[in-house]
């Protein structure tokens, strides 16, 4: 017997589908080069905190996972890590989601997270430390979120977009150092690169997720102002 899907369940699959295909697609923009591997970051850096921001945990893990395997299928240049590669939008999208929805347990999963990302660094390129420096903001903006009733809202898309790339590029840090073995020396020329794309990333999905938002509540608007015509 044929069942019925639920208009809920399709709109949650057309969500994922429609993010994974557009991380997918960016995958191929490239941005900025990887040091210490044949490969570069692409524009779906900036897709990563935008799933976060525009989809609960659920629907953003399963959007980033799959938009994560088809840019591995369609762009060789972006096996950073091999498979490996497919954990850092997952990551990064998991993450930043369960901090902007899930309040205090999920600012608290993030942050927690992060200091093992920062340990695992520190552990191996302790001579370096300076790198982990932007981790550990994306640290305190987690614990801050959890204020969230007092932070202005023009305030918190950016501060979410920057925990969920940092979650994100936590992930590429470990992979990195121990999965590559790059030398904390390396570290010192990766730092401004790193800057650079997470500044990018962070206003770049800032700017998505605004736009999104706001094209959304126009159309909402317009349909409440103006009802379609019975026929």
């Amino acid at each position: 017997m044929n069942q019925e899907i639920s208009p809920n369940k399709a709109l949650r699959a057309s969500r994922i589908g429609t993010f994974a295909a557009l991380y997918a697609i960016t995958s191929l923009v490239p941005i900025s080069m990887f040091i210490g591997a044949p490969s570069f970051l692409a524009l779906n850096l900036i897709i990563t905190p935008a799933i976060a921001l525009l989809l609960p945990p659920l629907e953003a893990f399963f959007a980033s996972l799959f938009g994560g395997v088809i840019a591995l299928y369609i762009s060789s240049s972006q096996a950073i890590f091999g498979p490996y590669t497919i954990l850092l939008p997952v990551a990064g999208a998991t993450f930043g989601s369960l901090t902007c929805y899930k309040a205090k347990i999920g600012a608290l999963i993030t942050s927690t997270f992060l200091i093992i990302t920062i340990t695992a660094y520190l552990v191996k390129n302790y001579p370096f430390p300076y790198f982990v420096i932007p981790h550990l903001v994306a640290v305190a903006f987690a614990l801050i979120s959890t204020f969230r009733k007092t932070i202005p809202r023009c305030v918190r898309i950016p501060l979410y977009t920057y925990i969920s790339t940092m979650a994100e590029q936590g992930m590429m840090m470990v992979f990195a150092v121990h999965l590559i073995g790059l030398p904390w020396e390396l570290f010192i020329g990766i730092l401004p690169l790193m800057i650079y794309e997470r500044i990018t990333a962070t206003v770049g999905a800032s700017l998505v997720v605004i736009t999104l938002k706001n094209c959304f509540l126009n159309i909402l608007h317009q349909r409440l102002l103006v009802p379609p015509k019975d026929k």
